[in-house]
């Protein structure tokens, strides 16, 4: 898949050669704070056993065309830059690219997308992502949307090749929306399948999510959201340190709350929980994170 897909950002970057119709371009920039009271990086099992405050800066980078009527196609770049006050092992840098050509036609919307990732601990690179997927979709009455999705991702890690994977996933979500459009509450699922290059590392896996969110006072100068998030992975190998094969879940809440001063000028404040259990201890802990940024919306 991944070779079909990635002519997708060429494609996208070149588009207004293309363009008939309309386009539009935004850039968002967030600058805060945060804290969180257990520092984790999981893809290759790093954690602190403690907290540590950190600043968040982040540029977001969008633009999208209409072609010829039914063929959207929307391109973008974000870089994010988390660094904390004495944890360096724990900064981290994540650039990503991405593209996506859809085309609506009078029964559904069809859609391919590629994303590229790059991300960097301490200033050093661990991992290089490459996630491809091709969706489904479909509004009924304007007030519901259904989209699925199948997505091919490999990961690549510079420091532990025995963590290289392949996961694809099979995903569902489906958006109600009312209150004008202003509010709306999710139900998703996805299923996982991640193989690595050293077995223990492979693992099969549910997730499940759901999403509330509305605009409230004047102007919708208010935004709520409130999501939960569970996912379970079973592991299909030994794992050297507990000399069994390994279980993971978590439970994620997460809480946040968005004023908008001016239509581009917000105050974003989020707070999350994480309740994870693993037969394998250090991935078996609770934390609590707070996040409080100012956005740039232009």
């Amino acid at each position: 898949m991944k070779y079909f897909l990635t002519p997708l950002i060429l494609v996208a970057t070149s588009a207004t050669v293309f363009a008939k119709n309309s386009s539009e371009y935004s850039m968002t920039l967030e600058a805060g704070a945060s804290h969180n009271s257990e520092l984790v990086v999981e893809e290759i099992d790093q954690y602190s056993g403690s907290g540590d405050a950190a600043r968040y800066l982040s540029l977001d980078l969008n633009a999208n065309w209409t072609l010829f009527d039914n063929l959207n196609v929307d391109a973008g770049y974000n870089v994010s830059d988390t660094g904390y006050q004495a944890s360096d092992d724990f900064d981290l840098t994540i650039q990503r690219f991405y593209g996506d050509v859809s085309y609506d036609f009078s029964a559904f919307t069809v859609g391919a997308n590629q994303h590229e990732i790059d991300a960097k601990l301490n200033g050093d690179s661990f991992l290089d992502m490459s996630r491809n997927g091709l969706y489904l979709s479909k509004l009924f009455n304007d007030s519901v949307f259904i989209r699925a999705e199948m997505v091919d991702t490999d990961k690549s890690f510079d420091t532990n090749p025995d963590r290289d994977v392949n996961n694809e996933s099979l995903g569902i979500d489906t958006y109600f929306f009312f209150n004008r459009a202003k509010s709306f509450f999710s139900l998703g699922y996805s299923s996982d399948e991640e193989t690595a290059k050293a077995s223990q590392y492979s693992y099969d896996g549910d997730s499940y999510r759901a999403t509330y969110s509305t605009k409230l006072g004047n102007q919708d100068k208010h935004r709520l959201q409130a999501q939960w998030r569970y996912f379970n992975r079973d592991y299909n190998d030994i794992y050297p340190e507990i000399n069994t094969a390994r279980n993971d879940s978590r439970h994620t809440y997460k809480l946040a709350w968005d004023y908008y001063f001016t239509q581009s000028v917000a105050l974003a404040t989020e707070l999350q929980r994480n309740e994870s259990e693993s037969n394998f201890e250090p991935a078996d802990y609770t934390s609590n994170e707070i996040n409080l940024l100012f956005r740039l919306e232009l």
